[in-house]
């Protein structure tokens, strides 16, 4: 699939809500038996929460575990956050993740996995990477953006949801949820999309949003740093070009584009 090109903007009123990026490597058993002490060292002035994590098996396979009498072995996650928890960094045995709800452009997020994957290689010495990923989650609230006055079929293209163009079949959706796995020139797109239930804090009252899911990734073999950004910079430049591409020229306007270079 190719996706057509766009202007590159930034809305003031950002519907992100979640970015992360996470890089899958061959085990590395010393994650698992150490404190990352080192690790975090180099990195507690940016990230000075930190935890560990020992997710849970999943209920079926833990049964079958404790039938054959075999030990339970959690995996261990390491969490080093921001003060102000917007930023979170995880290292496993098998990946590197940096998430954020504080996403505003791919330059600033890009620079801090730079220089968290500098110090991690470094240390830990990874062979390859077998997965990279960079997923968006946008969820575009009407009130928000003073439109509550405007229908769903004003707003989504129709190229993803033609469903909200039909009258009689849009006024009876509550929910829809939509799962496609796209390929592209740079490897694949799971990419979720739909109406959904929110709550909003300050209303007090549920409203219907739309949520865009986009995970950009290839698990293809990747040698190292170099090619990482190389990826990661075709996958950001994907994603504009899906978002924008998902969506009619009202709920553009309505976010406020602005030039890249005027912010």
């Amino acid at each position: 699939m190719n996706l057509p090109e766009f202007e590159r903007v930034l809305y003031k009123h950002n519907p992100l809500r979640e970015v992360v990026c996470q890089l899958r490597f061959p085990p590395i058993l010393k994650i698992s038996n150490q404190e990352p002490v080192e690790f975090q060292d180099e990195l507690r002035l940016q990230y000075p929460l930190f935890e560990t994590v020992r997710t849970q098996l999943p209920l079926e396979i833990s049964n079958v575990w404790q039938q054959l009498g075999l030990p339970q072995q959690n995996e261990v996650a390491y969490s080093f956050k921001s003060e102000d928890q917007r930023w979170n960094l995880s290292i496993t045995k098998d990946f590197i993740a940096l998430a954020t709800f504080s996403y505003e452009r791919y330059e600033p997020f890009k620079q801090r996995l730079e220089k968290a994957l500098e110090i991690f290689e470094r240390i830990y010495k990874p062979s390859f990477y077998t997965r990279v990923g960079l997923r968006y989650q946008d969820l575009v609230i009407r009130s928000k953006l003073e439109i509550e006055d405007k229908n769903w079929s004003e707003l989504i293209a129709k190229n993803i949801a033609s469903e909200l163009y039909d009258p009689e079949l849009s006024s009876s959706i509550e929910t829809v949820t939509k799962n496609l796995i796209l390929n592209t020139e740079n490897g694949k797109i799971n990419f979720n999309h739909g109406l959904v239930t929110v709550k909003e804090a300050q209303q007090n009252s549920n409203e219907i949003a739309y949520l865009f899911d986009a995970d950009f990734y290839t698990e293809q073999k990747i040698e190292g740093n170099g090619d990482v950004w190389n990826i990661l910079s075709q996958f950001n430049q994907s994603a504009r070009r899906l978002f924008r591409w998902s969506i009619t020229d009202t709920l553009h306007n309505a976010m406020q584009p602005q030039p890249v270079d005027s912010v």
